[in-house]
């Protein structure tokens, strides 16, 4: 994740943004990590396996990255 968010936003991207099923709290750390924020909860939006699951959507917007420390500034 460290490497691809970077590659994204020098290439122009503006928004990013992961799904997360429920059951699954290690991808949500790994993305939270990341700076990026929950933005919605999509209640049994998912069916996989013959399991119907909510999924979370995490965000990061190039603006709110670009704020953290050790993080580029805005092209100008």
């Amino acid at each position: 994740m460290s490497l691809l968010v970077p590659i994204a936003f020098e290439r122009g991207f503006k928004r990013l943004y992961a799904g997360v099923f429920e059951w699954n709290p290690a991808s949500r750390r790994v993305l939270e990590k990341a700076g990026f924020e929950l933005e919605c909860v999509q209640r049994q939006a998912v069916t996989k396996n013959g399991r119907t699951a909510s999924q979370s959507i995490y965000v990061l917007l190039n603006q709110d990255w670009r704020r953290r420390p050790g993080q580029p500034s805005a092209p100008a």
